[in-house]
Formats: C-alpha cells, sequence, structure tokens
C-alpha cells in the first residue's frame, strides 16, 4: 500500500519520535529503535536525505516508486549497527523500485549497500584498491566492520551484532 506514514522512534533517553510525513511504500508501520544516550550525528543527515528522496517528484516515463519503508527501517537498523561516531555519512540514493542504496567512498575503499525488497536484492559490495568482495545483506555487519576504520577518523573498534 502506497500513502502511509512511517513513524521512526527511538527509546530510553534519547526518546524522539520520527515520523516521515511522506509516502512511503508499506505494508504495516515498521520502527527503528537507537538504544543510546544521544543520538548519533549521522542520524540528522541520513534521516533528512531520506525524507528529501521521498519528496522528489518522479521523472522517469515508467514511473518510480516512493522509498519502500521496509528498505528504509533495514536501512536505517543496518547504520545503527555499524556506524561508528567517525564513520562518514554515506550518500544514499532512491532506486526506481523504491530500494535504496548506500556508497561510501574514501580513499581506496569503496563500499555500496543495496537493500531493494522489490527486487529481492538486499548485499554489501565492498572493494579495496584492486580486492572486491560481495556478500548477502545477512553478512553485510561483519564484511562493513572489516572496512569500517578505514572510513573512519577515529580508531573505534566495530562491534557487529549478528
Amino acid at each position: 500500500m502506497i500513502g502511509r506514514t512511517a513513524a521512526i522512534s527511538t527509546p530510553g533517553s534519547a526518546s524522539l519520535k520520527w515520523a516521515f510525513d511522506y509516502p512511503f511504500q508499506a505494508e504495516r508501520p515498521r520502527e527503528i529503535r537507537l538504544d543510546a544516550v544521544e543520538i548519533p550525528t549521522w542520524w540528522k543527515h541520513v534521516s533528512a536525505r531520506i525524507v528529501e528522496l521521498a519528496a522528489v517528484p518522479a521523472y522517469d516515463p515508467r514511473g518510480v516508486l516512493p522509498p519502500n519503508i521496509d528498505d528504509v527501517v533495514d536501512a536505517l537498523n543496518f547504520l545503527t549497527r555499524v556506524m561508528q561516531p567517525g564513520t562518514a555519512v554515506p550518500w544514499i540514493g532512491l532506486l526506481n523500485s523504491g530500494g535504496l542504496q548506500m556508497s561510501w567512498k574514501q580513499g581506496d575503499v569503496e563500499v555500496e549497500v543495496v537493500f531493494d525488497h522489490t527486487r529481492g536484492e538486499r548485499e554489501i559490495f565492498v572493494a579495496v584498491a584492486e580486492n572486491e568482495w560481495d556478500a548477502p545483506a545477512d553478512q553485510a555487519d561483519s564484511l562493513f566492520c572489516s572496512v569500517v576504520d578505514r572510513l573512519s577518523h577515529t580508531d573505534d573498534a566495530c562491534v557487529a551484532i549478528a
């Protein structure tokens, strides 16, 4: 169903409720939970970009679907698990199907993560120099964590939650 509002909330001391008042493809409302004392600095930039993408009118004559809330929630949950305080904010793009693509590039490291339920694509691609790896979404955390220090300005260790 297209046209539901997606409510995204955070528990505890960071009890903010995010509501995207733009049309999303959604069967049911979904939540993202940030278990943190403070909202991470990247959250504001990422959520603003998602709202921006949802507001873009379709120019493709074949049609572009609004962001799929399942893909948005999966992408945000992935970010809450793997982002470190100094990790660069990803570029985020909307796929024609309503899925999301996120990309990072720093030095010789490139990372691309795709969340696209409509096409059945949920995977991560990592390139370091001339070496490349890809993995399905269920292994994305560990693959991302293998390069997160190269995408960060800090030496914080990455803790992946399976």
